[in-house]
């Protein structure tokens, strides 16, 4: 069984003018996908930001929690902060022995990249060997040097619709639904 785990990216990610930026880290982002993220057994929820002062309000949320709500502790002890994709990777690496798999997703549909269907997906968290690491953008998506470095993307949440954009909270219940749902 390949272990699953979840990064949440604020860079590199697309403007709302197709430009390249940082998003801004959000509170409930940190709390409500790390328990979505306990709640369906990911191992390691990362939350990735190039900036010291971004990846420091990261530190003073999860401190709170910490602190101030002990029915949270359980699900921010899976939170891992980093600087970037390649911290994950390593931090992956390390924990499982072997590098991960890494997966993408998009609310886009006809990106030109390979994917990875929600049954295969789903077959190969029970059946394979090698970890999964599964990105999530922030802002308008991820850019492209972003979904370039995975191995495969997953379909959108809402493929067949005109209108596809959840909030990431959201997206990331959904498929880890989608990916974990019936495990019990």
């Amino acid at each position: 069984m390949a272990n699953l785990y979840v990064a949440l990216m604020h860079f590199p990610m697309k403007s709302l003018k197709g430009g390249v930026v940082a998003t801004a880290i959000t509170s409930l982002d940190v709390v409500d996908i790390a328990r979505s993220c306990r709640t369906y057994g990911v191992k390691r929820y990362f939350i990735v930001h190039p900036l010291e002062s971004q990846r420091d309000i990261v530190h003073r949320i999860l401190e709170f929690w910490l602190e101030e709500r002990p029915s949270r502790k359980e699900a921010v002890r899976i939170v891992s902060v980093q600087e970037d994709l390649e911290g994950c990777y390593r931090e992956v690496t390390r924990e499982e022995g072997r590098e991960p798999v890494i997966w993408g997703t998009s609310g886009k549909k006809g990106l030109p990249y390979p994917r990875i269907d929600w049954e295969e997906a789903r077959r190969y968290l029970r059946e394979g060997e090698n970890p999964v690491l599964l990105l999530f953008g922030t802002g308008n998506g991820m850019a492209e040097e972003l979904l370039s470095a995975c191995d495969a993307l997953l379909p959108p949440v809402r493929e067949k619709s005109d209108y596809n954009y959840l909030s990431v909270r959201a997206a990331v219940a959904v498929i880890l639904d989608r990916l974990k749902g019936d495990e019990g």
